[in-house]
């Protein structure tokens, strides 16, 4: 007879290998605790398992999960960090999970402080960005508005995460890594801010709040796996802003990069912010912890080490575009609410299109 433990190992086969497993249900320390949350998120949820399986397939022979989590974004950062700062903060455990809350945490564990991103955030950004960005008018407005409309439904929790499988479109591969190009950087932004909040001793306990991994999709279910995390006040946040790009030690032209997409994923943020007023009261990014997008774009503008290096005029043009946009996005939440309401998948146009190619049928095309 396979005892209890042996058959629960079984689950998680299609997605980790051997020594992981063996990690997940011996847990020793805060980096197994993090792939157990990893796997065990991923096991739990039929669509995330598909994902990944479908990734563990591409590289059978050298597949890990913990690998598979790009940590290149907390790397960059520590690389530029002073000793002492670099020495506290790679004594973090730190690492990206996949979660359909798309932002960045830091969970409160028996363990230690674990400092995260969820891999969701990148989809979030990438759509945003091909609404967004100047693409010198190769991208029809049509494409444009719902490219932003799958951005908003990922954040609001309607958007399926299958993206691998199902990418939602076809893009032009300028157009593509043009949209991808900032994501590194912002992502880079992200992982600093956190690492700011443990240097500079924002960790309480007293600003501990209760948070699920995965929250429920259906108003039957409920949330997955609740995790203790650190909230801050308004200013800390403000703060951490700043000294995620004072802290490493840039050259200037590296630190304007990251401040430009900094900028660039604040007003993404701001776009989300107004559909979300708009459509629910609270959402993952809520101004009792958060400062508003826009008071953190104005921040970041005004007192970064780089912030003399941009060019104002340009960057006041970019919240004009915003401003702009989030008239469009209104309104549209106004008519077409369902839009942003409904769970499913949500195309960049419809079928047999240049920017959709064929419809792809679930279990059929993809597994």
């Amino acid at each position: 007879m396979i005892d209890n433990i042996e058959f629960q190992k079984h689950f998680f086969r299609p997605v980790c290998n051997e020594q992981e497993i063996e990690r997940v249900f011996n847990v020793k320390d805060a980096n197994d605790y993090l792939l157990k949350l990893r796997a065990e998120t991923i096991v739990d949820h039929m669509r995330l398992f598909r994902v990944y399986r479908n990734k563990a397939l591409m590289d059978q022979n050298n597949w890990s999960l913990e690998s598979s989590f790009d940590r290149s974004h907390y790397d960059a950062f520590l690389h530029h960090l002073p000793p002492q700062d670099q020495e506290r903060c790679r004594a973090t455990t730190h690492g990206n999970i996949f979660s359909n809350d798309p932002n960045g945490s830091i969970f409160a564990t028996d363990y230690g402080p674990i400092i995260t991103i969820s891999d969701s955030l990148r989809f979030f950004l990438k759509f945003m960005h091909l609404a967004l960005l100047d693409f010198g008018g190769t991208v029809p407005t049509h494409v444009r508005l719902n490219a932003m409309r799958i951005a908003i439904r990922v954040m609001l929790k309607t958007e399926s995460l299958d993206f691998l499988m199902d990418p939602r479109g076809i893009v032009p591969r300028n157009i593509g890594e043009a949209m991808h190009a900032p994501i590194p950087y912002q992502l880079r932004f992200i992982a600093g801010h956190e690492f700011a909040h443990h240097l500079l001793g924002h960790l309480s306990e007293a600003n501990v709040e209760s948070k699920p991994i995965y929250f429920a999709i259906s108003k039957n279910d409920q949330d997955y796996k609740p995790m203790k995390v650190y909230s801050g006040r308004q200013k800390d946040e403000l703060d951490a802003d700043i000294r995620s790009l004072a802290l490493p030690h840039y050259e200037t032209n590296e630190s304007k990069l990251v401040l430009e997409t900094a900028l660039v994923w604040f007003g993404c943020l701001e776009l989300y912010e107004a559909a979300c007023e708009a459509i629910c009261p609270k959402g993952p990014w809520t101004y009792e912890t958060h400062p508003s997008a826009r008071e953190r774009f104005e921040n970041l503008l005004t007192n970064a080490p780089a912030s003399s290096s941009v060019e104002l005029e340009h960057w006041r043009g970019f919240t004009a575009t915003i401003d702009h946009l989030k008239k469009v996005l209104l309104e549209d939440v106004s008519l077409k609410a369902e839009v942003y309401e409904t769970y499913g998948s949500f195309y960049l146009d419809k079928p047999d299109t240049e920017w959709r190619g064929p419809k792809l049928i679930d279990r059929v095309d993809y597994y």
